[in-house]
């Protein structure tokens, strides 16, 4: 699949210039696809300042919108997976590459997250290093439909943290901002601010925090990420006030 080509509705980029997941934009590999054929319904930052949704992704997820039409969720997965099994012409992943699935989108039954997490292990058999994503519908997807994903729960009250630990993910909240870099803990979870957003020069390839859910749910830690992007005060109307 072509990262051009308007017939589909998912994005597979090489080398994302996306400056949060890499300083030089080499090294990380990402996938977009359609919200509104993808992300749940209830989702409560959808059209309400997500972040996929403004600055310059707005106009990749405004084409695999319109490129969506009528198509299900399965119909999309089904093309991201097409789409990670076509990077790098089907062969040999560069070796230290990494992969962000989902900078827009998401995967809402369990059918589909298996469909794209069976892509990204063939992916990793490839050659690939690691794979992470983030989900608002961990409620109703099983945390093992994802396989070798290291896949986070996107919240906003950091209350459905018990719950989402207890269908085993990692928890992701969504703050208004940082007080400071530390780690405070809030429902009995220690969460991590993500470095990505306050330290100078890292990025998600520098970091990697995300990219090894195990650890993390050993240390009963999540990651916690302030509301960015030009619409983060709609983003902060969502958000518990901790």
């Amino acid at each position: 699949m072509k990262k051009n080509d308007n017939k589909f509705s998912v994005t597979y980029v090489t080398d994302s210039k996306n400056g949060k997941l890499s300083k030089t934009g080499k090294g990380v590999d990402a996938t977009y696809a359609s919200i509104k054929a993808t992300c749940p319904k209830d989702c409560k930052l959808k059209n309400e300042g997500c972040y996929s949704q403004s600055g310059d992704t707005a106009f990749t997820v405004r084409r695999l919108d319109q490129t969506a039409g009528k198509k299900s969720g399965i119909a999309v997965a089904n093309e991201e997976a097409l789409a990670i099994d076509n990077s790098w012409k089907g062969g040999k992943v560069p070796e230290g590459r990494i992969l962000r699935l989902h900078v827009s989108g998401d995967c809402t039954t369990d059918n589909s997250a298996k469909i794209v997490s069976s892509a990204a292990e063939r992916w990793l058999n490839r050659g690939g290093k690691s794979v992470w994503s983030y989900t608002h519908a961990w409620r109703r997807v099983k945390r093992n439909s994802w396989g070798k994903v290291n896949v986070l729960a996107s919240m906003e009250n950091p209350k459905d943290a018990k719950l989402a630990i207890q269908r085993g993910y990692v928890p992701a909240l969504v703050v208004g901002s940082f007080q400071s870099d530390k780690a405070f803990v809030k429902e009995g979870i220690r969460w991590i601010p993500c470095p990505a957003q306050t330290k100078e020069n890292v990025t998600c390839a520098d970091c990697k925090l995300c990219h090894n859910v195990d650890k993390l749910a050993e240390r009963n830690a999540g990651i916690a990420f302030a509301a960015h992007g030009v619409q983060k005060n709609k983003v902060k109307r969502h958000l518990t006030v901790l």
